[in-house]
């Protein structure tokens, strides 16, 4: 692998430590070999989980004398010394890296699953960095929940800001909370990631972030998953409110959607198919009225997966969704339905679990409710 580890989910996974520039590792007969710069090797050395870490400029020196140059050239040199003339590497490695490693006489194969199938399954470690970061994401949601208890409501419907705030009774946009979220999970090191915070016809696109104004009445999905700085690890929560009264068309798509949930959180457990969840909670829209299909030229209903999996990456294995995939012990999952319809607004439910033998233990533990008075 080339890559850094701030952004490469793989790399942070055998690396142990963030690296802001590309770096390589190779696994020669079972063992990791980390191959880093002058700059980063003694960080190395004290801290990433590497078998060997080697300081890459004697294999850098030596690709010089053989006019080669760059990444792809000091890994050349270094499998070349190791006798190695055939490599694998994940599906995402750089295509110019790959084409040079062949020109040079290697044979390239590229990983046709993940590159690190153990990643799916989370150690005791892991669960308690995504439960850590999960209660950091309750946390975001509580603030988001108290501030639009204390907004008032104009004559127009939309939402003034309370007095104790930074704009006393001005109209408030989904911005505006968005700022509390992402202030509070920055001052938690965390790094929030497009949270999303959409009122009304907005709410109908599931992934749009939200600009408007919000209005008393009208559906809210608040969207929230942050990235622990110290861990790599993610956060992930959903929450659907009204501020004020709901009427009955989105009390009865909120409740659906709820049950919804009850219906995946009840059947997540070692063994499942993540498809057979996603199809009973369809079946349960469907019979409750809320079919799903294009309508206009657009998507209604419930038009997304179910759930997938959380990690070092935001979304990774394994998914629940119209695609078979079994769920087992240790993963973490989400179970997230939803209803949208632009005439309505959107509502989503997201819990984040981690897979047990007879169930799941679910780390969001946020109570779920509509109205905001």
């Amino acid at each position: 692998m080339i890559a850094d580890s701030e952004h490469d989910a793989d790399m942070l996974y055998i690396a142990g430590i963030f690296v802001p520039d590309p770096f390589i590792a190779i696994q020669i007969n079972g063992e990791w070999h980390g191959l880093f710069s002058p700059l980063e090797v003694g960080r190395a050395e004290k801290h990433s989980r590497f078998r060997h870490v080697h300081l890459d400029s004697l294999w850098r020196a030596s690709a010089k004398e053989k006019n080669r140059q760059g990444l792809a050239a000091t890994a050349a040199a270094f499998l070349e010394e190791k006798s190695v003339q055939a490599v694998q590497v994940p599906g995402h490695f750089p295509l110019a890296y790959a084409e040079q490693l062949r020109e040079w006489g290697f044979e390239v194969a590229v990983v046709s699953d993940a590159m690190f199938p153990s990643r799916a399954v989370k150690s005791e470690f892991e669960i308690q960095c995504l439960a850590r970061a999960e209660r950091l994401t309750r946390q975001a949601m509580q603030q988001a929940e108290h501030f639009l208890a204390a907004c008032g409501i104009g004559n127009d419907g939309i939402l003034r800001a309370p007095a104790d705030a930074a704009r006393p009774h001005q109209r408030v946009k989904s911005a505006d909370v968005r700022r509390i979220i992402e202030t509070f999970l920055i001052g938690k090191g965390a790094m929030p990631a497009h949270t999303i915070v959409a009122c009304g016809r907005e709410a109908a696109d599931p992934h749009n972030v939200g600009s408007g104004y919000l209005r008393a009445g009208n559906l809210i999905i608040i969207d929230i998953f942050p990235r622990v700085l110290a861990t790599g690890y993610w956060g992930d929560m959903t929450r659907t409110y009204v501020k004020g009264k709901a009427g009955r068309d989105i009390a009865k798509m909120y409740l659906t959607v709820r049950e919804g949930q009850d219906i995946g959180l009840g059947m997540v457990c070692d063994g499942i198919d993540g498809e057979t969840i996603h199809r009973s909670i369809l079946a349960h829209f469907d019979k409750q009225g809320f079919s799903t299909g294009i309508k206009r030229g657009k998507q209604q209903g419930f038009f997304h997966g179910t759930g997938h999996g959380v990690g070092l990456e935001i979304h990774e294995l394994p998914r629940i969704s119209m695609q078979s995939c079994i769920l087992q012990t240790g993963q973490v999952v989400t179970v997230e339905p939803g209803l949208y319809y632009p005439t309505l607004g959107g509502v989503r439910l997201e819990d984040m679990v981690v897979v047990e033998a007879d169930g799941c233990k679910n780390l969001t533990r946020h109570p779920r409710r509509l109205e905001i008075e």
